[in-house]
């Protein structure tokens, strides 16, 4: 049993001499193996993180591509998105003042080749609550002219309530880049406003040169799009919210808030005939407010009204 036990006892320590080698070995070729493995990680790691860069670098790239994208469309349909600097109030002025010059290109001039139904223009100063008389003789064009303008402006903003009303959209751009996109097509808002606006103006002015009629009519279209450009996105984009005012008649003129044709020295004696085109404000806290464009009016003079009066009623007295 003695030897027995010598030589198991020898087996063990031979056995324990031959495997810890090995043991260690293996242990080797397994760190060996794990350090193979980790670097393969950190190379797939480091792939996977220069591929995420790339694609952050490309989102970025179409994000800015995308913004410049927006700013193109914005300058193509002329949505600014803000007003604060002093350019972009340059921008939105000059605006106002393009809209002036096509309200006054498409109502004209009353002249020549053109006939105003003096009729249908007399009930237009009656809804107006106009003091002046007019007559086929003494036609008073200016005010006809500032009278049709207001007619349309109005005209052109009562159908694009309407039309927003119904869309229930009316802060959303995308509505008027669709007016755009299909403003030829023959259903189109647009389309349709300014053939109404055309036949509407037909009854208080007839032109008889073709061409020139041809093109007063075309004149339609931009002036809509420009109306509902200004009137129902660049002024309710704004913060705080930009308003415009309807000055009514018989109010006293004001230098400071309309703009008209008169003589320095009457505007004591000078009243609102007709507000033609409105004032364009800011409002200012707690109650003020800022001009960003002035009315445009047509004057009335009192002093002249009173004569007329008094002188009528004077020849009147005599007579009798």
């Amino acid at each position: 049993m003695a030897n027995v036990t010598i030589i198991s006892n020898n087996y063990i320590k031979s056995s324990n001499e031959t495997t810890q080698p090995q043991m260690e070995n293996n242990i080797d070729i397994f760190l060996e193996d794990d350090n193979i493995n980790i670097q393969q990680e950190k190379e797939l790691f480091e792939l996977q993180c220069n591929e995420l860069e790339q694609q952050l670098k490309e989102i970025k790239s179409q994000i800015q591509s995308l913004k410049q994208k927006n700013k193109d469309l914005e300058k193509k349909v002329g949505i600014a998105t803000n007003f604060n600097s002093n350019d972009d109030n340059i921008i939105f002025n000059n605006d106002i003042i393009e809209l002036h010059d096509t309200l006054e290109n498409y109502v004209t001039n009353l002249k020549p080749k053109i006939d105003v139904n003096i009729n249908e223009v007399k009930k237009l100063l009656i809804k107006y609550g106009c003091q002046s008389k007019i007559s086929y003789k003494d036609q008073n064009k200016p005010l006809i002219k500032a009278v049709l303008q207001r007619h349309v402006l109005e005209e052109i903003l009562a159908q694009a309530d309407f039309y927003f009303s119904r869309s229930n959209n009316i802060n959303n751009i995308v509505v008027y880049q669709n007016m755009i996109m299909t403003s030829s097509d023959d259903d189109n808002f647009i389309h349709i406003i300014s053939k109404k606006i055309n036949r509407m103006m037909n009854k208080y002015r007839k032109i008889y040169d073709i061409k020139r009629k041809k093109y007063v009519n075309s004149l339609a279209k931009d002036l809509v799009l420009n109306v509902i450009r200004i009137f129902y996105f660049n002024l309710l984009i704004q913060e705080p919210v930009i308003h415009y005012h309807w000055f009514n008649n018989n109010e006293k003129i004001n230098k400071s808030y309309m703009k008209g044709s008169w003589d320095e020295d009457e505007i004591e004696n000078l009243v609102v005939e007709i507000c033609s085109f409105p004032l364009i404000l800011k409002p200012i806290y707690p109650n003020g407010f800022k001009v960003c464009t002035p009315a445009k009016v047509f004057p009335f003079h009192i002093m002249k009204q009173n004569l007329a009066e008094n002188l009528g009623t004077s020849v009147g007295q005599n007579i009798s």
